[in-house]
């Protein structure tokens, strides 16, 4: 049976000032598996996810959180600790859920004191209650507390039953954020630590043994040189895997620091229109260069088919003289000779005249016919003249996909170029403004930008640094092991060594398989989730997801073509959500979500085809759907659509108080309409 929360009670926690507490199992109607928490931003929706991971797993930070330090996350109520200097303010979070018939009460809170502009916080009480289906009630001993909790949700997989708008945001980025947040997903949903750790172990083995082999005497010269090569490129491969994974993480930071000064920019209402503008251009341009960068490929393809068009003038040349011989009937020339023959047989002309042997026109005629004689050149000039007639054709076909390839190519580099210039002028007249603070703004925003192209290129650069180190590594270990077949070498080395190589490359074949494997169930999973979600037109147009092999996330067209650089936000937000799902419901292990589902905004920038197929079908994947929405996201319209399904068990509203804190207060499901927008 699937894990479902049936209460939370929340003690002096964040913005949750005293004990409250939010029912998410409805008494009167069980089965009905939708939790709608409703409030302004700053008002703890977020907080209650942050309170179900605590109480699990006593971790106070999400994935959201970034590189914020765990210790300046604050858990305990500051109204209380300044109202109560020098005294411990209790901090607690209570939760009840059942999962497979049984039911787990667990309690995990702190103490927390604030002396000055000092915090000391210790732990206060853990205890873990199980009601077995028996009747029978147990106490869990505190050291059991973090196995008996996994058994029921893995930590590994905890990030995965909440959906928040950052993690869908950063899922519709093409590039190596998006790559890194899919390759930890994947990670983290295998459990595969213990693979990694011995795939690591051997390859310290294998650099243990390379160094002996190539310090051996017995070792030929050449095989040390292979040997030695093969570490360099090794240890550089490792580098720029590192680089990669350290260049992913400047991006990130650059562009939080970028989405910071947008935000303070935004907040000049003399310049909101040209920074929404500038925003909306550098988008279009970032999906613009994709889409270039797609075509220059495709281009690719058909150098070697056009390189021919080069040699088009002399094969017309040469095929239109064959054409020309074969309409005169020169080409072929049975006829001819059978004309020849009789001629020469009756002795006269077809002008009349009399032929005769020795005569010069007699003569003229028998090398006529020796000329005729040759029918293997004609037939080869007749096969020639049909090769270079299907050949032309293909020529013209080339050169027409060549040229609209370059038209369509050349359109899109200009379209892009069109955007850059428009973004220098809306530059000039963001930077230009006379107050100094925008000037300041715009003039760090212009700097990350810059550095955020150098991230990007050298990004590309690192990438294909990789996969020449792969080619360069593979046709090394080939060439040493024809050198030690060659060489007869058996020492002891050699033969630890070339086993330490097998045990390392069939370890990380498994691992490529097994990722691989995994990577296929996502992408079919995260295919059907995203076809129940997407609209009537995106079905027509795109045909399925794929996690492709370097964890880069793909949606492709109905011919299986790459399609996301033309997807629209909106279907990037679908993509991203199906994703997640699929993610969540292998972690499950299972066809549906096993677990509770937390959506926090998750509606963005969907359209209302889009809400409405969200809200119809989550209920349906999902043990319990958690949604945790805005006053802007949550209107009447996605509350009557939400009603429709009959999954709609209970409704709380996060109200604000004059102190800054949240008060939880429980409403009636059919009254939510007077509520809402």
């Amino acid at each position: 049976m699937a894990m479902v929360i049936k209460r939370i009670i929340l003690e002096n926690f964040r913005q949750f000032v005293g004990r409250q507490e939010i029912v998410f199992e409805s008494a009167e109607f069980p089965e009905k598996n939708v939790v709608v928490v409703y409030g302004q931003n700053g008002r703890g929706k977020t907080g209650l996810f942050r309170a179900v991971v605590f109480c699990l797993y006593g971790e106070r930070k999400l994935s959201q959180d970034g590189d914020v330090p765990e210790n300046e996350i604050r858990l305990a109520n500051l109204t209380m600790l300044r109202d109560h200097p020098g005294t411990p303010v209790r901090t607690s979070v209570e939760m009840t859920f059942s999962h497979n018939g049984y039911t787990y009460d667990l309690l995990r809170s702190i103490r927390v004191m604030r002396e000055g502009d000092k915090e000391y916080e210790q732990l206060d009480e853990i205890r873990l209650r199980v009601l077995e289906p028996d009747g029978n009630t147990r106490v869990v001993d505190v050291r059991d507390v973090p196995a008996t909790v996994a058994k029921v949700l893995d930590p590994r997989v905890k990030d995965y039953f909440l959906f928040d708008g950052e993690k869908i945001e950063r899922l519709t980025r093409s590039g190596l954020e998006q790559r890194r947040e899919i390759r930890n997903g994947v990670r983290n949903l295998l459990g595969v630590d213990a693979l990694e750790t011995a795939i690591e172990a051997s390859d310290c083995a294998v650099k243990s043994f390379n160094k002996a082999l190539s310090s051996d005497p017995r070792t030929t010269e050449n095989m040390a040189r292979l040997l030695n090569e093969l570490g360099g490129a090794e240890i550089e491969s490792e580098a720029v895997s590192r680089r990669v994974d350290e260049l992913a993480d400047e991006e990130r930071l650059s562009r939080d620091e970028m989405s910071r000064i947008d935000e303070k920019l935004n907040k000049y209402e003399e310049i909101r229109h040209l920074l929404n503008k500038r925003i909306d251009n550098e988008q279009q341009i970032k999906a613009l260069t994709q889409k270039a960068s797609i075509s220059m490929s495709s281009m690719s393809e058909l150098v070697c088919r056009t390189a021919a068009c080069i040699v088009r003038p002399t094969l017309e040349a040469v095929f239109n003289y064959i054409d020309e011989r074969k309409r005169k009937g020169d080409i072929p020339a049975e006829i001819r000779r059978d004309l020849i023959l009789r001629i020469l047989e009756e002795g006269h002309c077809i002008c009349g005249n009399r032929i005769t042997e020795c005569t010069p026109e007699y003569y003229n005629i028998k090398r006529w016919l020796e000329r005729s004689d040759d029918s293997s050149l004609q037939d080869a000039a007749l096969d020639l003249w049909r090769y270079l007639s299907a050949a032309l054709d293909r020529m013209e076909n080339d050169r027409a996909e060549a040229q609209k390839r370059i038209i369509e190519h050349s359109e899109v580099v200009s379209e892009a170029q069109r955007l850059v210039d428009e973004n220098a002028q809306l530059q000039s007249q963001i930077g230009g403004s006379d107050r100094q603070d925008i000037s300041e703004l715009d003039s760090m925003r212009s700097r990350i930008r810059a550095k955020q192209v150098q991230i990007e290129a050298e990004a590309r650069n690192c990438s294909s640094r990789l996969v020449e180190l792969e080619g360069r590594i593979a046709r090394l270990k080939a060439r040493i092991e024809e050198e030690r077949r060659t060489a007869n070498l058996n020492t002891v080395f050699s033969g630890r060594y070339g086993l330490a190589v097998a045990v390392r490359d069939a370890l990380k074949e498994v691992h490529e398989s097994y990722t691989g494997e995994i990577k296929a169930i996502i992408g079919e999973k995260a295919t059907e989730v995203f076809r129940a979600l997407i609209d009537a037109e995106g079905r027509t147009a795109l045909k399925r997801i794929v996690v492709d092999d370097d964890y880069s996330l793909e949606v492709l067209d109905r011919w299986d073509r790459s399609f996301l650089a033309n997807v629209s936000a909106g279907q990037r937000q679908i993509m991203s959500i199906a994703f997640i799902s699929a993610l969540a419901s292998c972690a499950s292990g299972a066809s549906t979500i096993n677990m509770p589902l937390f959506m926090d905004t998750p509606f963005g920038r969907l359209s209302s085809a889009h809400r409405n197929n969200l809200i119809r079908h989550v209920p349906t994947i999902a043990s319990q759907w958690i949604l945790l929405a805005t006053d802007t996201e949550f209107t009447r319209a996605e509350a009557t659509e939400l009603m429709r399904t009959g999954q709609w068990g209970t409704f709380y509203q996060l109200v604000a108080t004059p102190e800054g804190n949240t008060v939880i207060e429980g409403q009636r499901v059919e009254d939510a309409l007077a509520y809402l927008r």
